[in-house]
């Protein structure tokens, strides 16, 4: 099973910071966790200005301990575990111990990169990763429930800008093979 995650923090560093939010979707867009938690942090401002997320909104919620063994079943049948900015959820779910099995990772933010094709700024000829409302936008996607930066609306927009990905790149390819620029065994031509 494919599964889509997304959290929301109190903060960028894993080994300090905590989770606040964490939704998962399988690959149809149906919900298979959303859950808000009490950190043991009483303040996170910056986060706050981000995802809106208050202390007195998680008051009364429970810490993630008490809901790992659940996420954990959702993880244990993942065969696919895809992401925007994988890597950073992945790390604040290692460090509240939740289990990450070794499966394909598909981080889309660095999928999405070459699509947008923006180089960074430092010399080195990577692509500049993207926010997750730009790809949305480059793809005319709306937020149709929730607001970015709430996880449950980032992980279905995930799976939304994904599959739009899929149809683009499925045109390059055709296009590159109409116009001779690939060979039936997919190789590029044009080097």
């Amino acid at each position: 099973m494919t599964i889509v995650l997304d959290t929301e923090t109190t903060g960028l560093d894993p080994e300090r910071d905590e989770i606040l939010q964490l939704s998962i979707v399988d690959e149809y867009g149906k919900i298979l966790y959303d859950s808000y938690f009490k950190p043991i942090a009483s303040s996170w401002d910056d986060a706050m200005k981000v995802n809106g997320i208050t202390p007195d909104f998680v008051a009364d919620k429970p810490p993630i301990e008490t809901e790992i063994e659940k996420i954990n079943r959702i993880m244990q049948k993942a065969d696919v575990i895809m992401g925007y900015n994988t890597e950073f959820d992945l790390n604040f779910l290692r460090s509240s111990a939740v289990y990450i099995p070794d499966v394909l990772i598909i981080d889309v933010m660095k999928a999405f990169a070459p699509i947008y094709g923006e180089m960074r700024k430092d010399g080195s000829g990577e692509y500049k990763w993207q926010k997750l409302v730009v790809a949305a936008d480059y793809y005319n996607l709306d937020w149709i429930d929730y607001p970015a930066h709430n996880s449950l609306a980032d992980a279905i927009m995930t799976l939304r800008v994904y599959k739009h990905m899929q149809v683009h790149i499925s045109d390059i390819l055709e296009a590159a093979h109409e116009y001779g620029l690939m060979t039936e065994k997919g190789d590029a031509v044009w080097d």
